[in-house]
């Protein structure tokens, strides 16, 4: 591993502990006994460095994401590996993070926004939509609205400072979210095969 990884790793590593406000450039050279200037090296500015991660970690859920549209058995199976995958994500994040990418990294949390609107947003509309062919998804529902409704849901969780995680973790709070907007929106057929892999986790 090069400088420049350690950099990245270490960083991505105190920024999901700390969040990224509280973390300064001399924390990040004084974990990795090196000098604040060889971090300038590499990135002229903390945002640099934030936008950086945060375009590497979009570009590796977009991989996962395929990887679970490409592996998974039914569009209710997909839900479920990338909320498993997310669940995994969440649970080593301090929830301050997301606090701070929105409120003081535009470049980063457009990024963000981006990787949502035309990613994430198309995946669960596929998603959607062949669900409702195959019988799982209820027929009457709207996919378009669906999606976008979805997706704000999980922005809410991420990034408005509305809900406490002392009695409910966060990660936690992403599979509730879950079961309440796959209940919503399945058949009784589709509410089976969601329970039968809810028993497989």
């Amino acid at each position: 591993m090069d400088i420049q990884e350690k950099i990245l790793k270490t960083a991505l590593h105190l920024f999901f502990k700390y969040g990224i406000k509280h973390v300064t450039m001399d924390d990040i050279a004084k974990e990795l006994a090196i000098s604040k200037k060889t971090i300038y090296q590499f990135y002229k500015e903390k945002d640099d460095l934030v936008t950086q991660l945060c375009e590497i970690e979009m570009k590796h859920h977009e991989h996962d994401f395929q990887e679970f549209n490409n592996s998974a058995n039914d569009p209710i199976h997909e839900m479920i590996l990338i909320s498993n995958k997310m669940k995994t994500f969440m649970q080593n994040i301090n929830p301050v993070f997301f606090i701070d990418l929105k409120k003081f990294y535009p470049t980063a949390f457009a990024r963000f926004q981006s990787f949502k609107e035309n990613f994430v947003h198309k995946n669960t509309l596929s998603n959607l939509k062949v669900g409702i062919a195959q019988g799982y998804y209820r027929s009457n529902i709207e996919p378009e609205f669906v999606s976008h409704f979805r997706l704000n849901q999980i922005e809410v969780l991420m990034f408005e400072n509305t809900f406490s995680f002392e009695k409910v973790s966060f990660a936690k709070s992403h599979e509730l979210t879950l079961d309440m907007f796959v209940y919503g929106i399945c058949t009784l057929k589709g509410h089976k095969l969601f329970d039968d892999y809810k028993k497989l986790i």
